[in-house]
């Protein structure tokens, strides 16, 4: 009997992390797991990946252009999304719904 697991990662927490003055700020994602790779890579089909491995903690970056950019690294809880602060809210709700329906196997 196969048994598939299906993980899905949950955010926990979001904190204000900082603010530029081009208009965009800065917030922290916390997650309730570490972040993947297969998770990064779900992240990065909303935009514009690259995954450095020249790390200790491979660092990504996606690039969601005219959006928002997030940045993390593969082990860590949280990552970073600098957004337009005028249009904070409209993302970070479409970002969420995106998290819900990942579906690790």
């Amino acid at each position: 009997m196969n048994i598939l697991l299906f993980s899905k990662v949950k955010i926990i927490k979001s904190t204000t992390a900082e603010s530029c003055s081009d208009g965009n700020i800065g917030f922290d994602i916390y997650f309730d797991k570490p972040i993947d790779k297969s998770f990064a890579e779900y992240l990065g089909k909303l935009g514009k990946y690259k995954l450095d491995n020249s790390f200790e903690e491979p660092y990504f970056k996606i690039i969601v252009r005219g959006y928002y950019t997030l940045k993390g690294s593969l082990g860590a809880n949280y990552l970073r999304m600098i957004v337009p602060e005028s249009i904070y809210q409209q993302i970070y709700k479409d970002f969420e719904n995106y998290i819900n329906n990942y579906q690790n196997i």
